[in-house]
């Protein structure tokens, strides 16, 4: 009889697990839709941009994604290259140079399409927006390297 009452808790707990995991997947999902215009929306009001510069702004971010995913992922790939070789017994240091300096290349490249991309985006900015303009793009762009 003990041994009944134990099995319905721990089947009680089971369901009660499931149910709050299946809850918490639904949520997780649910609310990725917001997130994605959260920046935009933020630099938005951060900015006082009109609705025509905030479509300016959103139509040239989406052009220079499309540019810039393919070069990440080119990135991506010359990391994934070396780092291959870590096991190896022996990595010829002309290997590492090759795939470092490609790497760097590439990184330099992009850094200077970001650059060029931030500079067209402050075209589209009215005169008095252009100071805090220039200090959230500063911040944005340093702020992966400060922990």
């Amino acid at each position: 009889m003990k041994a009944l009452t134990l099995n319905k808790w721990v089947l009680l707990l089971v369901i009660f697990l499931v149910l709050s995991n299946l809850a918490l997947v639904f949520f997780a999902f649910s609310n990725s839709a917001p997130k994605k215009n959260r920046q935009e929306d933020w630099m938005k009001k951060e900015l006082g941009l009109s609705d025509e510069q905030s479509r300016q702004f959103k139509a040239k971010k989406e052009s220079f994604m499309t540019t810039m995913k393919p070069r990440w992922e080119q990135v991506n790939l010359l990391k994934d290259s070396l780092y291959k070789h870590l096991g190896d017994e022996e990595v010829p240091d002309s290997l590492v140079h090759y795939y470092t300096s490609r790497w760097m290349e590439k990184t330099r490249e992009n850094d200077q399409l970001l650059f060029h991309h931030f500079r067209d985006l402050r075209k589209s900015c009215k005169k008095e927006q252009l100071p805090k303009y220039d200090t959230i793009v500063a911040k944005m762009v340093t702020r992966r390297y400060k922990k």
